[in-house]
């Protein structure tokens, strides 16, 4: 700012100089104006030499890049800005720091998707991050949006790189990304053009070549049957797949796609897939691919486990059929991926006795939906979402519950988010 004054002021001077010089009016006077505009021109020069000193020399303010944003994204942005005056930041966030010249004030920059669904807030770190109870401070920013915004809530948050500043990640909560299903074309308008990817709602797709796996976590009459065996089963098919639906309760889904009810028999069916994932991963080496996603010839191959706490109650009266069991899913969770067959784990319970050994719920932790009363609950969290056991309680109704899937994005890889799962009208 003063270096563009200096230079005003310098422009000004020489101008003067030209008018007076050329001017018969002020002939008399004019050596009297030209040594005030030599000590005019002098003036400016030693204003603008210290501008560019002491500029060189002030503190550098950090800065923060944000991507572009859509004409409607950055009206919204600008708004949501301004709920953050100085009241807010001091008294309710208490982000200021004060200094013996005054409060020190973060910066502050608000980014949103083109959809303004998601987005987040980025604050300044001047020494808060340390004393920051961080999930009461998203619940506070949370409630700052509150109001006209309250669509928007904190999700989760972050320091940036370098953790100059603190990143809060926003989302809009009310506005539902549920896919609904009527009609005589039902499924035909989710089919991907990617065959590795399944719509699973409006804004989450789940990538199966970055995320072989998936664990379905659900009490009785939580709608996880309906999820796997009328939505993502019939899709996968749609796409190409090859699938099957074993259960270790009989119901129209194991006749409708081929699969087994009886706990030898499923046995023998995982037994059987181990064995197709050896061929498919030895046909992928003579050719000399790294996976089968390299091969054109190579479908991808869906196989559900559901009722896994009947199984395993069933398995525990057979000690080797149970350590066979073990083996071939330990196996087909851990390499199967590679020669594109997926494993969808459905049971009431995340625990050991209720769903997968330990080796393959690991394996299947990677993506996973727990809906109803599992997705409430801590303890079941534990198992499959490490790290996220302490969520705020909340009611989930049918088919509602929260989801993480890694390969789908921050929103949905980084921690758990509300999910709705696609409703039969």
């Amino acid at each position: 700012m003063a270096c563009g004054i200096s230079l005003v002021f310098l422009l000004l001077a020489i101008v003067i100089s030209y008018l007076i010089s050329s001017t018969e009016l002020f002939t008399s006077t004019v050596s009297f104006f030209h040594l005030l505009i030599k000590l005019f021109v002098c003036t400016s020069f030693v204003s603008l030499a210290l501008s560019i000193i002491f500029n060189s020399q002030r503190e550098q303010v950090s800065t923060f890049e944000i991507p572009k944003m859509s004409a409607s994204a950055k009206k919204l942005s600008k708004k949501i800005l301004r709920l953050f005056n100085d009241k807010q930041v001091t008294d309710v966030l208490k982000l200021s720091n004060p200094t013996r010249f005054g409060d020190e004030m973060p910066l502050i920059y608000v980014w949103l998707d083109d959809d303004c669904f998601n987005g987040y807030i980025a604050i300044e770190n001047i020494g808060n991050f340390e004393r920051m109870d961080r999930e009461k401070y998203e619940q506070r920013l949370s409630g700052i949006l509150s109001g006209k915004y309250k669509r928007f809530a904190v999700g989760s948050s972050e320091l940036s790189a370098g953790d100059v500043y603190m990143l809060f990640y926003i989302e809009d909560t009310l506005t539902s990304q549920r896919i609904y299903i009527n009609g005589s074309n039902r499924l035909d308008e989710f089919v991907c053009a990617d065959v590795h990817a399944i719509c699973l709602s409006r804004d989450l797709v789940w990538h199966t070549d970055i995320s072989p796996h998936l664990s379905c976590i659900a009490r009785t009459r939580s709608g996880k049957s309906v999820f796997v065996g009328s939505y993502m089963i019939p899709l996968m098919k749609k796409q190409g797949w090859i699938v099957e639906y074993n259960s270790a309760k009989l119901d129209r889904y194991v006749k409708e796609f081929n699969g087994q009810s009886e706990a030898v028999e499923i046995v023998k069916r995982s037994e059987y897939w181990v064995s197709v994932m050896k061929e498919r991963l030895a046909k992928i080496n003579e050719v000399g691919k790294d996976k089968y996603l390299d091969m054109d010839d190579m479908p991808d191959i869906a196989i559900v486990f559901d009722e896994l706490g009947n199984l395993n109650a069933e398995l525990e009266l057979n000690k080797d059929l149970k350590k066979r069991w073990e083996s071939a899913i330990n196996k087909l969770t851990a390499t199967g991926g590679s020669s594109g067959i997926h494993v969808i784990a459905v049971s009431q319970f995340a625990t050991k006795e209720g769903f997968l050994p330990s080796l393959a719920r690991v394996n299947c932790s990677d993506a996973v939906v727990m809906l109803g009363g599992a997705a409430d609950s801590g303890d079941e969290r534990r198992y499959l979402m490490p790290g996220f056991a302490d969520f705020p309680k909340r009611s989930y109704g049918k088919g509602q519950g929260i989801a993480r899937i890694v390969g789908s994005g921050r929103k949905w890889e980084n921690s758990p988010h509300f999910y709705e799962t696609p409703w039969f009208d």
